[in-house]
């Protein structure tokens, strides 16, 4: 969201955003990344995002990469976005994805309808037999959107949602451990198999500082479960070319209890 509003607020081409982030929270998961947003011009963006994370699942857990790069293009009000991301672990669970989207951006609203098409490639331990394993194929649709609305010189509104459509029913397949590599961890849960995610929230502009609420559920296509999340944002300069961001979550998931996880993000601009 940050990245966004910046390289939508961009005076002249050339202008790049660095980043490096560390998340960790109370169900033993912790991330690390980095990523780069580059300006050719005005209108032009490239983005390119590498992280890792390790989660504690219930009879494992899961170690992921995720890479991503995209393409932003405007034509005055409106433009296009197009990307591709890896995402997982290739001996469980991993993901190749495309995206693209069509967003409308105004001096006080902006707009996006958003697609995604995610190929899976999941390995399967079976109960019965746990010698046996067996990879199987499937994909998932996502369709969605996002908006945020400025409600005054100071304060905006933000919400965004996504809905999956799978080739498969996961939630039939009672021969295979498919639960071993979730976990409590909104690291894990958050990008691996969901149904939907829906989030909200409203952003409060303090000088040269920003805070935010927000409110966000999304549901686990393995076991239907859901979680409910509300998180606190906090951006401050840290520098006259660099800004600090802390960010805490409390999230309550209906099979897996609650955790409470922390970020922090640097970000360094320049031209």
């Amino acid at each position: 969201m940050l990245l966004t509003m910046l390289a939508a607020n961009a005076n002249a081409g050339g202008m790049y955003v660095l980043g490096i982030s560390g998340a960790a929270d109370t169900a033993d998961g912790r991330s690390i990344g980095g990523f780069v947003d580059y300006g050719f011009t005005e209108e032009t963006w490239l983005s390119a995002a590498l992280s890792g994370t390790e989660t504690v699942g219930v009879l494992g857990g899961l170690k992921t990469i995720y890479a991503d790069v995209s393409l932003e293009h405007s034509f005055g009000l409106v433009g296009v976005r197009a990307g591709a991301a890896y995402w997982g672990d290739n001996d469980l669970l991993d993901s190749v994805d495309l995206r693209g989207s069509v967003f409308f951006r105004g001096e006080s609203a902006t707009f996006s309808v958003n697609y995604e098409r995610r190929d899976f490639d999941f390995v399967f331990q079976s109960i019965l037999n746990p010698d046996i394993f067996r990879t199987i194929e499937f994909t998932a649709d996502g369709i969605g959107a996002a908006a945020s609305v400025r409600t005054g010189r100071k304060s905006r509104l933000f919400a965004s949602g996504m809905g999956y459509d799978y080739s498969r029913d996961l939630r039939v397949q009672s021969d295979t451990d498919l639960l071993r590599f979730l976990s409590s961890s909104r690291l894990s849960l958050m990008n691996s198999l969901v149904d939907y995610r829906l989030s909200g929230g409203i952003e409060f502009r303090i000088g040269q500082r920003m805070l935010d609420f927000t409110l966000s559920n999304w549901q686990t296509a393995i076991d239907g479960g859901q979680v409910n999340s509300f998180a606190i944002g906090f951006v401050t300069p840290s520098g006259p070319a660099s800004d600090v961001e802390l960010r805490m979550a409390y999230d309550e998931a209906e099979n897996f209890g609650s955790t409470v996880s922390f970020s922090i993000s640097f970000y360094y601009f320049g031209a």
